[in-house]
């Protein structure tokens, strides 16, 4: 059970964005890259990760409107640790990853907030249901030309209907879910 929450942290993990500097397509290179969510399970905290996703940014610093992001993650990949956890996680009613096998991201506005510091807005969709959400990233430039976009995101996994039977209580298994991502953007090409 504690596995099909922490799975829906992952849809957050959808939500990794960049926001690189000159108009130029950058992709997510996940070897260097990270989406991890924690989930308190009878208030006790389990983490995991999602071991596959890709996704490109294409950002105009000039033009800010002109810059998108796109993110897809994996939900298979889920993983905790603990294989009967994750099992559960990834089935119906939690993540669905047979009916669902996707969480997407994709920006619709970018808003900078000063100090490498951005604000992207756009579309989460996690077992097919579309919410609008708004994650701050932080862009770290690296010494070969890369960025690092880096944040967090709180989901309720309620509002994309994660969970289910008696599992399904707030006292059980939290409704919010904190995902947080760092993601390495390659060198704009």
């Amino acid at each position: 059970m504690k596995s099909a929450v922490l799975a829906c942290s992952l849809a957050l993990l959808c939500v990794g964005f960049a926001l690189p500097a000159a108009a130029a397509v950058r992709e997510v290179v996940a070897a260097k890259s990270e989406i991890t969510f924690s989930v308190k399970q009878m208030g006790v905290p389990v983490s995991g990760r999602f071991r596959r996703f890709d996704g490109q940014v294409q950002l105009d610093p000039d033009t800010l409107a002109a810059s998108s992001a796109q993110i897809s993650v994996d939900i298979a990949s889920l993983t905790t640790g603990d294989e009967e956890a994750d099992a559960v996680a990834l089935d119906e009613p939690w993540l669905d990853a047979a009916g669902h096998p996707r969480a997407t991201f994709a920006s619709s506005a970018v808003r900078a907030l000063g100090d490498d510091r951005y604000e992207i807005s756009g579309e989460l969709r996690i077992r097919g249901t579309p919410r609008t959400v708004t994650v701050p990233v932080t862009l770290e430039p690296q010494g070969d030309g890369a960025l690092l976009a880096s944040g967090e995101l709180r989901i309720r996994r309620t509002e994309f209907g994660i969970g289910g039977g008696e599992w399904n209580e707030d006292e059980l298994v939290a409704d919010e879910v904190p995902v947080r991502f760092r993601l390495y953007l390659a060198p704009a090409r």
